[in-house]
């Protein structure tokens, strides 16, 4: 059975974030997902691209390893601006196996900017008085 160590997971912009989990197997697939909830899916969620109440991630991707162990990078898309996420991880090797889900701290994505709007307000300037 493969193990997983050091999670993470870090806001690169509005609506994106990178994830890295370490694997001792160079073997198989590694699976995650990103959620709002720190609540880990079970192993058979992750693969499926759940969270961990049964419902779609936000965000879900799988990589095929050949070779060495070690850190497997994943790039979320899609994501909400101002929100709170974690990377939730699973790996499975070839002999069906499948890793403990691991879970990365709390995350959160950027805020747009401000946009500031100039309201335009025309006055009325009334003259009194004798011409």
């Amino acid at each position: 059975m493969a193990i997983l160590t050091n999670p993470t997971g870090v806001a690169t912009g509005q609506t994106t974030a990178d994830g890295t989990v370490t694997t001792d197997t160079g073997s198989g697939d590694v699976y995650t997902v990103v959620t709002q909830s720190s609540r880990a899916p079970t192993a058979a969620q992750v693969k499926a691209g759940l969270d961990g109440f049964g419902s779609p991630a936000d965000y879900a991707q799988n990589s095929l390893l050949f070779g060495l162990p070690g850190v497997v990078a994943f790039s979320a898309v899609g994501l909400a601006p101002a929100t709170t996420y974690f990377f939730h991880f699973m790996q499975e090797i070839l002999n069906g196996s499948q890793s403990a889900v691991v879970t990365s701290s709390a995350f959160t994505t950027d805020a747009p900017p401000m946009s500031l709007r100039r309201r335009d307000r025309s006055r009325t300037v009334i003259v009194r008085g004798a011409l």
